[in-house]
């Protein structure tokens, strides 16, 4: 098994507002860029929404992989969308 080399490693709050309760949804986690050919940007993150309904439907820990930052930035858009929030960043 080989060890992938990191590049490069961020801390990001990611926030975003749910249109229907007008409520704030935030995350955290870390964005990682490592040398390799393969989804080498991975976007981790969990959940810091505390006593609100919208932390019944959303999901505790989600994941991003892609070929470029854009790209992985784009399905958390798609994601946060189809949930029904705007992403506010």
């Amino acid at each position: 098994m080989t060890i992938n080399k990191v590049i490069y490693q961020a801390a990001q709050e990611l926030i975003g507002k749910h249109l229907r309760s007008n409520e704030w949804v935030i995350y955290s986690g870390k964005l990682v860029i490592y040398d390799r050919k393969q989804n080498p940007i991975v976007l981790s993150l969990k959940s810091e929404i505390r006593d609100s309904f919208i932390g019944e439907f959303m999901e505790d820990k989600k994941e991003f992989k892609g070929d470029s930052v854009s790209e992985v930035y784009g399905k958390l858009a798609k994601w946060y969308n189809k949930n029904g929030i705007i992403f506010q960043n």
